[in-house]
C-alpha cells in the first residue's frame, strides 16, 4: 500500500514537472517570435522613391478589359490604387492616369508588386476592394516629364 501511494506521488511529480517545462518552452518560443517579428523591419521606407498621398482618377487595362480605379499614393517609380479585384502579383498592367491639370491623361505600363484587401477605413464602398501596388516599367519621355513635374510641385507644396 504505502509503495503504490510512493509511485501515485513520483507520478504526480512528474507530472508538475512536465507541466512547469512545457510551459517554459512554450514562453520561450513566444519571446523568439516577438524579437524576429520586431527586428524584422525597422520602420525605414525602403521605397526607392518616396510616396506622395494623392488621390485622382486612374483608368486600368488587363486582360483585355479597361476599368476605373483610385490612386492612394503616387511616386516616380509607382502608384498604389483601389480596385474592385485582386490582381495577381506579376500581370503586366496599362494604366491612364489622368492628373489634375492637364488635358489628355498619361499612359503607362506597370506591373503589379503586391495586392491586400483594403481595410475598412480605406474603404469608400461596401463592396469589397483591393489595395494593389503598381510598379511603372514603361514611360513615354513626354509623359515621364509630366508625371516628375506633377510630384516635384506635390513636393514643394508640401515642404
Amino acid at each position: 500500500m504505502v509503495l503504490f501511494f510512493e509511485v501515485l506521488c513520483i507520478f504526480i511529480l512528474g507530472m508538475i514537472l512536465a507541466a512547469v517545462v512545457f510551459d517554459e518552452l512554450g514562453q520561450r518560443a513566444k519571446q523568439m517570435r516577438r524579437v524576429q517579428v520586431s527586428g524584422y523591419w525597422d520602420g525605414k521606407e525602403r521605397r526607392s522613391a518616396e510616396r506622395l498621398n494623392i488621390t485622382f482618377e486612374v483608368k486600368y487595362f488587363t486582360n483585355g478589359k479597361g476599368l476605373n480605379a483610385k490612386s492612394m499614393d503616387v511616386s516616380t517609380s509607382g502608384i498604389r490604387l483601389v480596385l474592385d479585384e485582386k490582381i495577381v502579383k506579376g500581370t503586366p498592367v496599362r494604366l491612364e492616369l489622368k492628373i489634375p491639370d492637364q488635358t489628355r491623361p498619361i499612359k503607362a505600363r506597370g506591373e503589379v508588386m503586391w495586392s491586400d484587401e483594403a481595410k475598412d477605413a480605406e474603404k469608400t464602398s461596401p463592396k469589397r476592394l483591393f489595395n494593389t501596388g503598381l510598379k511603372f516599367y514603361a514611360l513615354q519621355k513626354a509623359n515621364e516629364k509630366i508625371l516628375f513635374d506633377f510630384i516635384d510641385s506635390l513636393r514643394s507644396r508640401k515642404a
